[in-house]
């Protein structure tokens, strides 16, 4: 297959990868595992097994992070579980409320509110129910970062992958 179609294929991935990254719900970082398998096995462009590997990894670690970063500062802020199972309802409920926000900002603010309300639920006081909100809203911006952070690499080794490809031809 032409090395133009296939690299810009993988970089159409992995900007659609930038936003899930971004957008709760959406797929991100597989899709930049996805569009590297692509680019090594179709594009035949001179990319290492280890550096396959490692972003394999860190896309493997990525999902851990999404996944427990924001109950672990939850719980660093001073929240208790029923604000992390506050979050995970309000993940929930954000990710299905019809409402006219960008995509992704009902649910960002759907788990922010969400740890509150949990902790007021379990008696908290309102400092301890607003830390707790804080602390998850930190740890999903954190692990947002990360994700986008894997999906700028793997776009700059596609255009470096191109880079070369065009100026050895």
């Amino acid at each position: 297959m032409e090395i133009g179609v296939v690299l810009t294929v993988c970089l159409i991935l992995v900007v659609a990868g930038l936003i899930g990254s971004v957008v709760p719900g959406l797929p991100g970082t597989p899709l930049y595992l996805v569009a590297m398998l692509i680019a090594r096995f179709c594009g035949d462009v001179e990319m290492s097994n280890l550096e396959l590997f490692v972003i394999f990894i860190l896309v493997a670690a990525t999902f851990a992070v999404d996944f427990f970063l924001p109950m672990w500062t939850t719980k660093k802020f001073g929240g208790t579980k029923a604000g992390v199972y506050g979050s995970i309802v309000g993940l929930l409920v954000g990710l299905f409320l019809p409402v006219p926000l960008p995509p992704g900002t009902a649910t960002i603010i759907c788990m922010f509110l969400g740890a509150i309300i949990g902790e007021y639920i379990a008696g908290q006081s309102n400092d301890v129910a607003v830390k707790s909100g804080m602390g998850n809203l930190i740890g999903f911006i954190v692990a947002t970062t990360v994700k986008f952070a894997l999906g700028v690499y793997c776009g700059w080794r596609l255009i470096s992958f191109g880079l070369d490809f065009f100026n050895k031809n």
